[in-house]
């Protein structure tokens, strides 16, 4: 069975990726950690309060420490709290991805959980389309 390691809050970046990011490297690495959560039926999900997958290439990441690490692990912190989920634990790729999509489709703004971000209108927006599609398929696929 394979593994991805996530930060809380990348539940919620994975989810609304569209391939922008901080550079090519980092796009193409979270391109392959998305690519793997296509596929949950065999995957589970590592979730901790530190560096993971997708920080692994992050021009942000400094000696395994994110350089914004006190306002990132309390956008962990507030994930967590609301999707209930404990601050580590191992999950099922395919049931996790289902929960955090419905729970994302209930919000009207990723700010209430993740506060100011870089990325939160990339998120808004895919809140507001897939609000507008009904929530869309949960089949895995890049909105997983």
């Amino acid at each position: 069975m394979k593994e991805v390691r996530l930060r809380h809050h990348h539940l919620f970046c994975t989810r609304t990726f569209d391939g922008r990011g901080y550079d090519y490297r980092f796009v193409a690495n979270m391109e392959e950690v998305v690519s793997m959560l296509r596929c949950p039926d065999e995957l589970v999900i590592r979730l901790d309060i530190s560096c993971d997958d997708i920080c692994s290439h992050c021009p942000n990441a400094v000696r395994g420490l994110c350089k914004d690490h006190d306002s990132v692990v309390e956008k962990d912190r507030s994930a967590a709290l609301f999707l209930s989920l404990p601050e580590e634990g191992t999950f099922p790729a395919r049931p996790l991805l289902s929960m955090v999509r419905e729970r994302l489709l209930a919000l009207d703004d990723i700010r209430l959980v993740c506060g100011e971000c870089e990325w939160a209108e990339l998120c808004n927006e895919w809140l507001r389309t897939n609000r507008a599609d009904g929530g869309g398929s949960d089949a895995a696929s890049i909105n997983l």
